[in-house]
């Protein structure tokens, strides 16, 4: 999956939209992008450090499954930002932060949409693997 090109289309998609970051749990890489102008409240090594504790948790979120489904999205308000976090892809795990004034009911959806239509787009080619557990 090209994860820069969906770190830029949902970046177009708000400008209220902060960052956005993928984090590939196969090669432990991360992909991300931020809106211009905007300081960073990670630096690279706390943003890593905070997506691997993501995937943690979407791990234990997904431990429930087969009783209440597959987990959709997590959203979370912070006093700075508001962080939404969801599967990309077979390997990725998204992590979006924005703006604490944009309501993030107002993106989800469009959110879900974009990453649903990368994923298509690039199921057949990537050649991905499952979320390591």
């Amino acid at each position: 999956m090209d994860y820069s090109k969906l770190c830029n289309a949902l970046l177009d998609m708000n400008k209220k939209i902060r960052y956005v970051g993928v984090y590939n749990s196969f090669s432990g890489d991360v992909y991300e992008k931020m809106q211009n102008g905007i300081t960073r409240h990670f630096d690279k090594d706390q943003t890593k450090k905070s997506m691997t504790q993501a995937i943690m948790r979407w791990k234990t979120r997904k431990q429930f499954a087969s009783e209440i489904g597959e987990p959709q999205f997590a959203m979370t308000r912070y006093e700075k930002v508001n962080r939404i976090t969801m599967a990309c892809g077979k390997d990725g795990l998204l992590m979006l932060s924005t703006e604490v004034d944009l309501h993030l009911c107002d993106v989800i959806e469009d959110v879900i949409k974009m990453v649903k239509q990368h994923v298509v787009e690039s199921e057949d080619s990537d050649g991905s693997r499952n979320i390591r557990t």
